[in-house]
């Protein structure tokens, strides 16, 4: 009867010490993009519609709210999208330990948002580097790099 116990004992830890490792992963993500509370990140596109520049710069929060900012190029300062525009997501999330969704598109006729998920190739602390997940059509490459914040 002992022996039975055991490999269900051991059955259960290493099933705990799965999932409890999954999360780690997850938390991990969470805070490289928000760090303590927000990060600031510039967005760089390498596809067929975009250059290779800064074209946003993203704000993510640790709660899920996210804020997209237009880079002017001349003057260096961040004006916010407004809240009606139909690239504005204002929401992120972590779908699994390698897929996020922080991109999405306001269809005006359903009145919902079609969100785009993207498969996280690399990241630490001052570079993430994210990749479409099109079925078929495979997007192009999104890096993000740490904003620094101008001095006053």
């Amino acid at each position: 009867m002992k022996t039975l116990k055991i490999p269900a004992i051991s059955l259960f830890i290493i099933t705990v010490l799965f999932f409890s490792c999954k999360e780690n992963k997850q938390d991990k993500i969470k805070s490289v993009f928000t760090g303590e509370t927000s990060r600031k990140w510039y967005s760089y596109s390498i596809d067929e519609d975009h250059s290779f520049y800064p074209y946003r710069v993203k704000e993510f929060f640790k709660d899920g709210r996210q804020i997209q900012y237009i880079n002017n190029s001349t003057t260096k300062n961040l004006d916010t999208i407004p809240k009606d525009d139909m690239y504005n997501p204002e929401k992120w999330f972590i779908i699994n330990d390698s897929v996020i969704s922080i991109e999405s598109i306001f269809n005006p006729i359903t009145k919902n948002y079609n969100k785009s998920k993207r498969k996280i190739l690399f990241y630490n602390s001052d570079t993430i580097i994210l990749q479409g997940t099109k079925r078929d059509n495979y997007e192009g490459v999104l890096i993000l790099t740490r904003y620094k914040e101008k001095k006053k």
